[in-house]
């Protein structure tokens, strides 16, 4: 059996806006490329994990985030092992300013509850924040077939 490389942190916000709109951002690169998922990313060397989601959120939207508060730590892989390895910090924040896209990437607010047809790790993030309500082995199974393993840590 392959070793899984090793991992990266990466920090992610959950942004909702006054009508309860969720922000999203479609990823222009890397393994989720084209996925509309939460703001964020990589944390950079020598930066805090908040740190990271702020600027994370900052670049790709324009928006300041605000009151930061853990929600959730996962693991997330690839499967079969050797494509990513992420331990993601999701925050959940209020946030100021005006929506601005970084150049070249796309960023909207969504109604959770009639996002077309959401890449399993946002489902999952989504169910796990109580944001929307979804089936826990609906997206295992969606996961599975995306060649994703996401483990909840806390």
């Amino acid at each position: 059996m392959p070793s899984r490389p090793a991992g990266r942190l990466g920090a992610i916000v959950l942004v909702q806006d006054a009508d309860g709109r969720v922000l999203l951002v479609r990823q222009p690169g890397g393994p989720f490329a084209g996925a509309w998922l939460l703001p964020g990313g990589t944390v950079e060397r020598d930066e805090g994990i908040v740190a990271a989601a702020a600027r994370e959120l900052h670049e790709e939207t324009g928006l300041v985030l605000a009151e930061p508060r853990l929600v959730a730590q996962y693991q997330v892989w690839s499967e079969p092992p050797g494509g990513y390895d992420i331990a993601l910090f999701c925050y959940r924040g209020s946030a100021t300013g005006v929506l601005a896209q970084e150049a070249g990437g796309r960023a909207r607010w969504w109604d959770p509850g009639i996002l077309d047809d959401p890449h399993p790790v946002l489902r999952q993030e989504l169910h796990d924040a109580g944001i929307r309500s979804d089936d826990p082995a609906a997206i295992a199974a969606a996961l599975a077939a995306a060649g994703t393993r996401m483990e909840r840590l806390a």
